[in-house]
């Protein structure tokens, strides 16, 4: 299977899209509360379509669909019962107390409830799962990008470590400086 050069082309007009949306809208976060919650100034509906986004990642995509076609629907029955009830809990009752906290993530939530102690060990397993998690979900990107662009395994590997290597300093410059000692998030 081969992309058409207009397939080729629509794919790059989008990624060259959200780029320059992406440039455009730097200037306007300037702090770690800017640019993880856009200044206290999202409505509701759009930090709740974030969160859900935010949930619906390369392996989910693919992931419950081949799981679904190799088990039947029964596989997708866990994203149903499970996931999705779990995220409008977090949604509803758990993200008013990171607001009314003024904190970015669980383990910064963890230290003004219950020490730093409770904070770090939430840090240093996030951290763990992360490291874990950035190979899986690198290697889904480099499969994605071998079966539509064609591209040899090794090379779609590399260009997906790339992508997220250029990536990750800047999205660190924005965290704040309590963030990036501790909460790694």
């Amino acid at each position: 299977m081969r992309l058409a050069p207009v397939d080729l082309a629509i794919i790059a007009i989008y990624f060259l899209a959200v780029l320059g949306i992406g440039f455009y809208l730097k200037r306007f976060a300037k702090t770690g509360e800017d640019f993880f919650l856009a200044g206290r100034e999202m409505t509701a509906w759009v930090a709740g379509l974030a969160f859900v986004s935010a949930n619906l990642g390369s392996l989910e995509l693919l992931g419950w669909a081949g799981s679904s076609y190799q088990y039947g629907i029964l596989a997708a029955h866990w994203y149903w019962i499970g996931a999705i009830p779990a995220m409008v809990f977090l949604g509803i009752v758990m993200m008013p107390f990171y607001y009314i906290s003024k904190t970015h993530s669980v383990p910064g939530y963890l230290q003004l409830r219950y020490g730093s102690a409770a904070s770090a060990l939430s840090a240093v397993t996030f951290a763990i799962m992360t490291v874990l998690m950035s190979g899986v979900n690198m290697y889904a990107m480099a499969v994605v990008m071998k079966v539509v662009l064609g591209w040899n395994i090794n090379f779609s590997i590399w260009v997906s470590s790339v992508t997220v290597g250029c990536m990750l300093p800047r999205a660190a410059s924005f965290l704040p400086s309590s963030t990036k000692s501790c909460n790694f998030s």
